[in-house]
């Protein structure tokens, strides 16, 4: 994808909601341009009692069957009870109301009173998008951009939002922008229309929850920016509005909190680098590695790429691979090394750990790394612990691990924080406390840590600590992996993968 500056991606947060009728996403009243459904055909449901409203769904009415969803969801003249919720809509859906469809898809998607399945709640989408719904089309189009549930597809994913847009969708009009921004543009046919209406009435909006969908652009692939451009567009986002820099690095949730008084943007990026953050961490090794804002020092370039791809991004990698190759990066690797400088010593270590130079053995470089940790040199003591963990340079040894990073947490590591705690979490067997554990990746993943965000997901998805909400762990993987990490966006894949249908329309083909 052109034009897209390393991990900072267009953002995708496709349903926030949980399996409650308590949950704040049920709101009696919603911004004016959240989701609106067209009206039922009897607006004066709102002023009927209970006794008449269930009289005309149990006669048949489809938009009474649909109010009377609604009420049971929102707790509107009824005690809350998705149970009723879900019998209702059904009853509604089963009679073809687009606007019942778009609302059960929401349920599916969200696991409110049914099971989480996104196919299911696609194909509901998809039939209120036909039907003229520009909610429903705008939701369709999401679900084209993200390669999850169907094969990602661009131009329909553009015609479909274009269409919701054309019908007043304000979301939409933002995401058409976004397309734009990406190299997206494509010629439609103007003379193409709606013809299946016939239960929509263009006047009136009922809002249902709150919703936050926006496109779903991941990319693992390579950069095409030259080196102007990237420059330039490093430089843009050091010049960001705070406000819009810290949702970039994600730190927003907690830099208040933190009491950080300096709030310029290389503050922000040390903050959002110190707590985990892949993009801060890309941010920062561009900025040494081209003289962006700070003085130039590969070596310090070196140090950050790694971090970054130790914390599953791809695009670090890439970024690596590419500084390595550069002329007298070794020479000047090997000069840094040779004056004790940890961060050199960290930087080979790990280029040979990562199979990407043999110019000195695996022993050499783990005395190297041993050599930087008796230098206080934090990074590196999470390294070796990580050595020791996974079986790289040395024989794997999980209390060793556990050592250096209990070490490398005194000395304020998150990540070493996090990696005890996952590690904890790894083993988990049924009634054990791991309460402590979920808190480390809460407060992590709200200070930036991708690790602990993908953790957490990792905990809801298989209800470890908290109680198991596919939706919420969707959601963290998917942030997590927009945040770059291939890991999660892996996790992702295979939450939807373990539970997809069988059928031709449902088979991914892999870019």
């Amino acid at each position: 994808m052109k034009k897209i500056l390393l991990l900072i991606l267009l953002a995708a947060n496709l349903i926030n909601a949980q399996d409650s009728t308590l949950s704040k996403a049920f709101k009696s009243t919603q911004p004016k341009s959240m989701y609106p459904l067209i009206k039922a055909k009897y607006p004066s449901y709102q002023l009927l009692t209970g006794f008449l409203l269930l009289k005309e769904a149990n006669g048949g009415d489809p938009y009474a069957q649909h109010e009377l969803s609604l009420r049971y969801l929102l707790g509107k003249g009824f005690l809350p009870d998705t149970a009723q919720a879900v019998y209702w809509i059904k009853k509604a859906v089963e009679q073809n109301l687009p606007f019942a469809k778009f609302n059960y898809a929401i349920m599916l998607n969200n696991a409110i009173g049914v099971s989480w399945n996104p196919f299911k709640a696609f194909e509901y989408f998809k039939s209120s998008a036909v039907s003229g719904m520009p909610s429903g089309q705008y939701a369709y189009g999401i679900f084209l951009t993200d390669n999850l549930v169907v094969n990602r597809n661009y131009y329909e994913a553009y015609r479909w939002i274009k269409k919701a847009s054309e019908g007043g969708f304000e979301y939409a009009k933002d995401a058409l922008d976004q397309f734009k921004k990406a190299g997206f543009t494509f010629a439609l046919d103007s003379a193409e229309t709606d013809k299946n209406t016939a239960y929509l009435n263009s006047s009136g909006k009922a809002e249902l929850m709150d919703q936050n969908w926006e496109l779903d652009f991941f990319d693992f692939e390579n950069d095409s920016l030259s080196e102007e451009e990237e420059i330039k567009a490093v430089k843009e986002v050091l010049n960001q509005n705070t406000d819009k820099l810290k949702e970039t690095l994600g730190i927003s949730d907690i830099i208040n909190k933190a009491g950080l008084k300096d709030t310029t943007a290389s503050e922000l990026i040390k903050f959002a680098a110190k707590s985990g953050s892949p993009e801060a961490l890309l941010i920062a090794g561009r900025g040494y590695e081209k003289g962006i804002v700070v003085k130039k020092n590969i070596i310090s370039a070196a140090v950050n790429y790694l971090r970054s791809l130790r914390l599953g991004s791809q695009k670090a990698l890439e970024n690596l691979y590419n500084l390595v190759r550069t002329d007298g990066f070794f020479d000047i690797l090997q000069k840094e090394t040779d004056a004790h400088n940890p961060d050199a010593m960290y930087a080979w270590a790990g280029l040979v750990a990562l199979g990407i130079d043999y110019r000195i053995t695996s022993e050499q470089a783990f005395d190297l790394l041993k050599k930087a940790v008796s230098l206080g040199h934090v990074q590196a003591i999470v390294e070796t612990g990580l050595c020791y963990y996974n079986g790289d340079l040395v024989e794997h040894d999980k209390k060793k691990a556990m050592e250096y990073w209990s070490e490398a947490a005194l000395k304020g590591s998150i990540e070493a924080k996090v990696r005890i705690a996952f590690s904890e979490i790894s083993e988990y067997a049924e009634g054990k406390d791991v309460s402590n554990e979920i808190k480390t990746f809460m407060e992590s993943s709200e200070s930036g840590s991708v690790l602990a965000q993908s953790a957490l997901a990792y905990c809801y998805e298989k209800g470890i600590g908290v109680k198991t909400d596919k939706p919420k762990a969707v959601e963290l993987y998917r942030k997590s992996a927009q945040r770059g990490n291939m890991a999660s966006y892996n996790s992702l894949k295979r939450m939807y993968d373990e539970i997809r249908p069988a059928g031709d329309e449902f088979i991914i083909f892999e870019d």
